[in-house]
């Protein structure tokens, strides 16, 4: 099983549902930045979390636009699109543990001009590794 750990903002509005066995869940869509410079692109996760969690996760208010921490285990799932036949893959997380990231914690959810900083502006380029 892999586990995973990643800083990303949430892209959707959370919606707590209950499960035919009356447990609480959420899923919602995380996006990261993965490469530098001019190879950085964002990664969609699909996080899913459960019962207590489910609940901190909704009380906490975290909603669109809010950056977390999210770990835990890390599935490749296969899904059917929208039209029904298509079939394609999405990386789905178990969710284990998370939190605010902590420069925008004190704030909860961010408003509407703040952004995730591209991965160029965190520590700057690096240069390649010698072979």
């Amino acid at each position: 099983m892999s586990q995973l750990y990643c800083t990303g903002r949430v892209t959707s509005e959370l919606e707590l549902k209950t499960s035919a066995k009356k447990v609480p869940y959420l899923n919602f869509p995380i996006m990261e930045y993965v490469g530098y410079g001019r190879n950085a692109h964002p990664q969609y996760l699909s996080v899913w979390a459960w019962g207590a969690t489910a609940r901190q996760l909704a009380d906490a208010g975290v909603g669109k636009g809010s950056v977390l921490w999210v770990s835990g285990s890390l599935e490749l799932e296969e899904y059917a699109k929208k039209d029904g036949v298509t079939h394609d893959k999405r990386l789905k997380l178990k969710l284990k543990d998370w939190g605010f990231v902590p420069s925008q914690q004190h704030q909860g959810r961010p408003g509407q001009d703040q952004s995730i900083p591209s991965p160029g502006t965190i520590d700057g380029e690096r240069e390649d590794l010698p072979e």
